[in-house]
């Protein structure tokens, strides 16, 4: 009779613990944003463009993926861009800000690039209202995967940083599942409207 109480109580516990993951991934309809893909980088990023239009474009109300070098308005944005040693996106004398600045992006996801160049393109003047991730290393289908599930808590109700560090803890090992990225947080705690 005690081993079943235990086992009872330990099954309550893990529901318990388990619900409010429940009630994000209950979250309907598609999150009412647009999602959006700018390719600044040319032939070097269309195979990525179209792996993460795929695995994530189906989760946001509208897509917006203008043919390369054009940069469409967006809520969250994917930019897929060289960056110059300065911190300059290549072949232009603008940094990352002004494209947040031009799509009014509250959320800007940028491509793989050395950490020297990240470094300078944060330091870089502009507009400080989008959270800005500049990713260093992808890690294969990881990288969406990542993405998948914080954009999914964030429909859900979650802010962005509680749903980041849950995702990814903070500390000195990372998980090999997750890619290695930066986050730069100026526009705070955003959640997405359900």
């Amino acid at each position: 009779m005690a081993s079943e109480v235990v086992t009872y109580l330990a099954g309550a516990l893990l529901a318990a613990l388990a619900l409010p993951s429940v009630a994000m991934a209950q979250a309907t309809g598609p999150i009412p944003l647009t999602l959006g893909f700018a390719n600044l980088a040319g032939t070097d990023a269309a195979l990525l463009v179209d792996q993460d239009k795929v695995a994530l474009g189906p989760l946001f109300k509208r897509v917006a993926a203008p043919e390369p070098t054009k940069i469409p308005a967006a809520d969250v944005l994917f930019l897929y861009v060289h960056l110059n040693p300065d911190g300059t996106m290549r072949g232009t004398k603008s940094g990352v800000r002004q494209v947040v600045e031009l799509t009014k992006a509250k959320i800007l996801v940028a491509s793989p690039n050395p950490s020297e160049s990240i470094t300078k393109a944060v330091a870089l003047p502009g507009p400080k209202t989008a959270n800005m991730v500049f990713t260093l290393d992808r890690r294969g289908p990881n990288f969406t995967r990542f993405f998948r599930s914080l954009f999914e808590r964030m429909h859900g109700g979650q802010d962005m940083l509680l749903a980041w560090v849950e995702l990814a803890p903070q500390g000195p090992s990372q998980s090999p599942d997750l890619p290695t990225t930066i986050l730069v947080t100026e526009a705070g705690r955003l959640a997405f409207p359900k």
